[in-house]
C-alpha cells in the first residue's frame, strides 16, 4: 500500500515514514499541502495522512482541495493540538480518522489496517445455492443482503474497529453485529455481550458498562461489578438503541474508544479495552448530531466502520424468498405449517410496505402458520386476509404515493400526464440532498447511496460544484 506524509517537520517526517516502512508500505513524503497535491495528481496514493499546521496549505486545506478529485484518496489528520472542533471538522469535511501528536504507533498501526482492509476488491458473494440459515441465522436471499454480509465479514477480520449499523426496526441488526464478531464461522467463543442502551436507567450506564468497585455509590454491590466491557474480554460489546445514550455517557464513551482504556466507578485502576465496540441505532445519528442529541465527534468515530441495512421495501426480490425460508424454519420447530407459498403469494408479498421488516414478515407467517396451518401450500387468500388486517392496524401497503423529496421510493409513481423534465428532476434533488447535508460531498453521497465518484460527475454534469457554498 502507497501512502503520502504530509508534515513540514522533516525529523517527524522521516520517523514517520521509517516506521510505516517497517510494517511493508511504500511511503511518498510531502513538506506542505500543496507538494502533497501534486503527489496525489501524479500517483495517487492509498492514504493521505497530513499535519494539520503546515505553511502554504494547511491540512483542512488539503482535505478540501481533494475532495474536487474525481476520486480522492482517504485522508487522515494529525495534530499536536487538542482541539476537538478540528477534528470534528475534518471527520465532516470526510477525514476518515485524526491521530493526536505525538502518534501512538498502535493507532497508526490500526488505521494503516483499516484502509489497507478496505483499498482491496471486496469479496464477491457466493452465488444463493440455498438459504439454509447460516451459524449465526442470517438467511441470504439476495444481492442487498449478500452485499451487508460480505461487509461485516470484512469489518470482522480489523478486530479493534469500532462500528455502527443502522437499520430500522426488525432488519436484524443483532444478526449483522454477530455476523461481526465471528464472521460467519463456527468455532469463535469469545464472548458477545449485548446491551440495550434504552432499557438501562441513564445514571446506571457507567456502572453496567465500565463497572465498579465496592462502596462506589449507594446501593452498589458489596463485591463490586466488573462491568460488560471487562466481561467481554476479547470479544464484542454490542450496543444497540446508542442513540439513547445521554449526553455525558457518549463523551465518557468516546474517550475509551480513543484511549482503549477506562477507570471502573469509583476505582483507580486503568482497565485495557481489548473487546471491540459495535453498536446500533433504527435512526439516523447524522439528524441526532445536527439537532444536538448526539456526539458529533463520537459518530464520526463510530462510522469508521458503519454499515447501513436496507429496510425490506428497498429489497423487495428478497422477500418471497425469505417468507419461504421462514416457512421451513416454522415447520422445523413446531407441528403446524406450510410447506410453500401458492400462486400469486409473492406478489401480494411484493405489494406490502412492511414497516416492521423481516420482524413483521416472520410475526405474519408464524400467525398464520399456528391458526391455519396444514402442511399444505399457503394460499393467496389466507395471505390477502391476514394482510387486511395488518392494513387495518395502520400498516397499509405503499403502493400509489406520489414521490416526494425525503420520501422513500414507493413501488409504484404516478407520474404526470404531460411531459417529465428528468433532468431538472435530478438537478433539483442533487441540489436538495447537497443542502440537506451541509455541502458535504462524502455525506451526499451516503445519503443518495452511489460513490463519490457518481456524485462528482452529476455534480458537475448538472453545474453543482459550487453547491457546497449556497
Amino acid at each position: 500500500m502507497q501512502v503520502l506524509l504530509v508534515d513540514d517537520h522533516l525529523d517527524a517526517l522521516d520517523a514517520l515514514a521509517g516506521f510505516v516502512e517497517q510494517l511493508g508500505h511504500q511511503v511518498r513524503r510531502a513538506g506542505d499541502g500543496r507538494r502533497a497535491l501534486d503527489a496525489v495528481r501524479s500517483q495517487r496514493p492509498h492514504l493521505v495522512l497530513s499535519d494539520l499546521r503546515m505553511p502554504v496549505l494547511d491540512g483542512l486545506g488539503l482535505l478540501a482541495a481533494l475532495e474536487e478529485f474525481d476520486d480522492p484518496p482517504p485522508f487522515a489528520l494529525m495534530t499536536a493540538f487538542s482541539d476537538a472542533q478540528t477534528a470534528v471538522d475534518a471527520m465532516r469535511l470526510g477525514a476518515i480518522d485524526y491521530l493526536r501528536k505525538p502518534v501512538d504507533v498502535r493507532e497508526l498501526h490500526r488505521l494503516l489496517d483499516r484502509v489497507e482492509l478496505a483499498s482491496g476488491p471486496p469479496p464477491a458473494p457466493d452465488p444463493i445455492k440455498d438459504l439454509t440459515p447460516g451459524v449465526d441465522g442470517l438467511v441470504v436471499a439476495g444481492p442487498a443482503t449478500a452485499g451487508v454480509v460480505a461487509l461485516a465479514d470484512r469489518l470482522h477480520q480489523a478486530s479493534q474497529l469500532s462500528c455502527l449499523i443502522e437499520a430500522e426496526t426488525g432488519c436484524g441488526k443483532e444478526l449483522i453485529a454477530k455476523r461481526i464478531h465471528h464472521g460467519g464461522r463456527e468455532g469463535n467463543h469469545s464472548p458477545f455481550i449485548a446491551v440495550n442502551c434504552a432499557a438501562i436507567p441513564a445514571g446506571l450506564f457507567e456502572a453496567e458498562l465500565f463497572g465498579y468497585v465496592p462502596g462506589a455509590f449507594t446501593g452498589a454491590a458489596t463485591g463490586g461489578s466488573t462491568g460488560r466491557l471487562a466481561q467481554a474480554g476479547d470479544g464484542t460489546v454490542f450496543l444497540d438503541e446508542i442513540g439513547e445514550l445521554p449526553l455525558d455517557q457518549q463523551a465518557k464513551l468516546l474517550r475509551v474508544l480513543e484511549d482503549r482504556s477506562w477507570y471502573p466507578v469509583g476505582g483507580s485502576k486503568l482497565m485495557q479495552l481489548r473487546a471491540r465496540i459495535v453498536c446500533a441505532s433504527n435512526r439516523s445519528l447524522f439528524q441526532a448530531a445536527r439537532e444536538g442529541r448526539f456526539r458529533e465527534d463520537l459518530l464520526y468515530r463510530l462510522k469508521v466502520g458503519f454499515i447501513r441495512i436496507p429496510p425490506l421495501r428497498e429489497r423487495r426480490e428478497e422477500i418471497a424468498p425469505l417468507a419461504r425460508s421462514i416457512l421451513t424454519s416454522i415447520r422445523a420447530t413446531q407441528v403446524a405449517g406450510f410447506r410453500d407459498l401458492a400462486d400469486g403469494c409473492a406478489a401480494i408479498l411484493r405489494q406490502a410496505s412492511w414497516p416492521g421488516n423481516i420482524r413483521q414478515l416472520r410475526h405474519v407467517l408464524e400467525r398464520l402458520s399456528v391458526m391455519s396451518g396444514d402442511g399444505g401450500l399457503l394460499t393467496a387468500t389466507l395471505l390477502t386476509q391476514a394482510m387486511s388486517e395488518e392494513e387495518g392496524s395502520g400498516q397499509r401497503p405503499a403502493v400509489g404515493h406520489r414521490l416526494t423529496l425525503g420520501c422513500t421510493p414507493p413501488v409504484e409513481l404516478r407520474l404526470p400526464a404531460e411531459s417529465f423534465d428528468l433532468e431538472a428532476w435530478n438537478r433539483a434533488l442533487i441540489a436538495a440532498a447537497l443542502r440537506l447535508c451541509d455541502g458535504s460531498p462524502v455525506r451526499t453521497a451516503q445519503y443518495l447511496g452511489i460513490s463519490r465518484k457518481v456524485l462528482y460527475t452529476l455534480r458537475k454534469h448538472y453545474g453543482l460544484m459550487q453547491a457546497a457554498d449556497e
